[in-house]
C-alpha cells in the first residue's frame, strides 16, 4: 500500500485551479477500467501512477474515478457538479465512439 499523508487545506500542484483536459480525463478513464471501478481510494499505487502521469493531485484524480463511477452507477454525481467531459467520454464509451486502448 503506498503511504499517502493528507496535507491540511488540500494538496497544491501546478495544475490546481486548472480545468481537465479531456485526453487527462481519458487516461483516467482508462485506469477506471482496469481497475473495474474497485479500489478508488488514496492508498491504490494505480491511482498514484496515474496522477503523476497526468500532473494532478492524487485526490483529484480520485475524484474524477468517483465521478466514472457515478456515471455507472446512476447516472450523476452527488458530490458536487459533475464534469461535462467526463459525462462526454462516458457517452462515447457507451455508445462505442471511443474505445480504450488495452
Amino acid at each position: 500500500m503506498v503511504k499517502y499523508i493528507r496535507t491540511k487545506g488540500g494538496e497544491k500542484n501546478t495544475k490546481s485551479g486548472t480545468r481537465w483536459t479531456k485526453d487527462e480525463l481519458r487516461l483516467v478513464f482508462s485506469t477506471y477500467l482496469k481497475i473495474q471501478g474497485k479500489g478508488i481510494h488514496e492508498h491504490n499505487p494505480q491511482v498514484h501512477h496515474i496522477a503523476d502521469v497526468v500532473g494532478r493531485t492524487v485526490r483529484s484524480v480520485e475524484a474524477q474515478l468517483l465521478m466514472f463511477r457515478s456515471l455507472e452507477k446512476h447516472g450523476n454525481y452527488s458530490y458536487g457538479n459533475m464534469n461535462k467531459l467526463c459525462k462526454e467520454i462516458w457517452d462515447d464509451y457507451l455508445n462505442g465512439k471511443w474505445k480504450i486502448d488495452e
